[in-house]
C-alpha cells in the first residue's frame, strides 16, 4: 500500500509539467503570428487613405474648346472636421480657378504650381472649375486631348469636330448641339481629332484674336476705335453662330478700320496742332495788350466752367441699375440682365460666374463685359488668375 502511495505523489507533479509545455508552445506559436498580424495592420493602415481619396471624387468632366483650352469640372467629398482641403489639379498652368461649396459659397484657395489648398470651412462637398491650356496638344491639323482620370468621365468636344483615333472604347457617346459627348471609363485618356471643315473655325479665331490685338495696341495709344470694336463685335457673333469663313472677313474689316481710324485721328491731330499753333499766336498778342485785371477776370471765368462742366458730367452712382439704365437707355436686354445681376452680388462677380449663370461660351461672355466696358459702365481687373468684373465708382452722364 505504501509503495503505491508514493508512486502516487511522485507523478502528481507531472501533469503540470506537461501543461507548462503545452503554454510554452503556444507563446512560441503566437510569437511567430504577431509579425504577421502586425504586417497586415500597416498594410491596412497605408490602404484606407488611398480607398478614401478614390472614393471621395464624384464628378469629373471635361469640355474642349476651339482653341484647344479645356475647361475642367468635378465635384469631390470633402472632410466637414478638417480645415482645408487639397487636391492636385489637372494641367500646370490654371486659369479661372473657382470652388465652392454644397451652398454655392466661394471659397478662399491657396495655389502652388497645379496644388490646390482649398480652405472649406466645413463643407463636405466641393465643386470646382478651372481652365488650362495644358491638357491639348496640337501636331499639323491633328489635335490630342490626353488626360489621367481616377474615375469614370465626360468629354465635350468642340464643335465641327471629327474623332480620327482614341487609345480606349468609350461606355456611350452622344451628339448634343453638333458636339460629341463621350462617357468613358477610368484611366488614361487620348483623343485624337480635327476639324472636319478643314480648320477654319481654328483659322477664323487667330484672324480674331490678331484684330483684337491691334485694335488693343491701337487704343493703348490712346485712340478710340469704335467702328473696330462693332466690326469685331460682329465677327465674334458669326464666330459662335459657326460661321466661320464671314467670322474671317469681318475680323480682317476690323482690323482695317482700326488702322483707318488710327491714321484718321494722328491726321487730325496734325491738323489741330497747326491750328493751335496759329491761336496762340493771336491769344499771345491779345493777352500782351491787355489789362491785367482782365486777364485775372478771364482765369476766374474760365475756372468756373471747367469746375461747373466737370459736376455737370460726373454722376456718381450708388450701384443702382436703374439709374445706369437711365444713363445708358440704349442698352440690349441681355447687358441689363448682366448689370442686374453684378448689382445684386455686390457690385462686382468673375468673368467665370457671369458665363456659368448665364450659360455662354466664353467668346460670348468677353464680347459683353468688353461692351459694358466701353459704356464706361464696368471695369476689369485681373485677380488670382481670374478676371474680376466689377461696376465703376461713377459713370458719366
Amino acid at each position: 500500500m505504501n509503495p503505491q502511495l508514493v508512486l502516487c505523489n511522485s507523478q502528481e507533479p507531472l501533469p503540470e509539467d506537461g501543461i507548462l509545455f503545452v503554454r510554452n508552445q503556444s507563446i512560441l506559436s503566437t510569437m511567430v503570428r504577431m509579425p504577421i498580424i502586425a504586417l497586415g495592420f500597416v498594410v491596412l493602415a497605408v490602404g484606407m487613405p488611398i480607398q478614401s481619396s478614390l472614393s471621395a471624387l464624384r464628378t469629373i468632366d471635361f469640355i474642349i474648346y476651339q482653341d484647344g483650352s479645356t475647361h475642367v469640372f468635378y465635384q469631390t467629398e470633402a472632410d466637414p472636421l478638417s480645415p482645408d482641403f487639397t487636391v492636385k489639379l489637372f494641367g500646370d498652368t490654371i486659369e479661372n480657378f473657382v470652388a465652392q461649396d454644397e451652398n454655392g459659397l466661394l471659397l478662399e484657395t491657396n495655389m502652388k504650381d497645379n496644388i490646390a489648398t482649398i480652405e472649406t470651412f466645413g463643407a463636405s462637398l466641393l465643386t470646382i472649375d478651372y481652365d488650362t491650356h495644358d491638357l491639348v496638344s496640337k501636331d499639323g491639323k491633328i489635335w490630342s486631348f490626353t488626360v489621367d482620370a481616377p474615375l469614370e468621365h465626360t468629354v465635350l468636344m468642340p464643335k465641327n469636330t471629327v474623332i480620327v483615333g482614341m487609345n480606349t472604347i468609350p461606355q456611350s457617346i452622344e451628339i448634343i448641339d453638333e458636339q460629341s459627348y463621350l462617357l468613358l471609363p477610368l484611366g488614361h485618356t487620348e483623343i485624337s481629332y480635327s476639324f472636319g471643315i478643314s480648320g477654319s473655325a481654328q483659322t477664323a479665331l487667330d484672324v480674331i484674336n490678331d484684330a483684337r490685338n491691334s485694335i488693343e495696341q491701337i487704343k493703348n495709344n490712346g485712340i478710340q476705335t469704335p467702328l473696330a470694336d462693332t466690326k469685331l463685335d460682329e465677327a465674334l457673333t458669326a464666330y459662335d453662330n459657326g460661321r466661320f469663313t464671314d467670322a474671317t472677313d469681318l475680323a480682317n474689316e476690323a482690323k482695317n478700320l482700326a488702322i483707318q481710324e488710327q491714321t484718321s485721328t494722328n491726321q487730325s491731330n496734325s491738323t489741330s496742332s497747326n491750328s493751335i499753333i496759329i491761336i496762340i499766336g493771336v491769344v499771345a498778342a491779345a493777352i500782351a495788350s491787355a489789362v491785367i485785371l482782365k486777364r485775372r477776370k478771364n482765369i476766374v471765368i474760365k475756372e468756373t466752367l471747367a469746375v461747373t462742366s466737370k459736376q455737370e458730367k460726373t454722376i456718381y452712382q450708388t450701384l443702382d441699375k436703374e439709374t445706369i439704365f437711365v444713363l445708358r437707355p440704349n442698352l440690349r436686354d441681355d447687358d441689363k440682365e448682366l448689370i442686374s445681376f453684378i448689382v445684386d452680388n455686390g457690385g462686382q462677380a468673375y468673368e467665370s460666374e457671369l458665363r456659368k449663370k448665364f450659360l455662354q461660351p466664353r467668346t460670348t461672355m468677353w464680347r459683353a463685359v468688353k461692351r459694358l466696358e466701353r459704356e464706361g459702365i464696368v471695369e476689369i481687373e485681373k485677380k488670382e488668375s481670374q478676371n474680376l468684373v466689377k461696376l465703376k465708382d461713377g459713370i458719366t452722364g
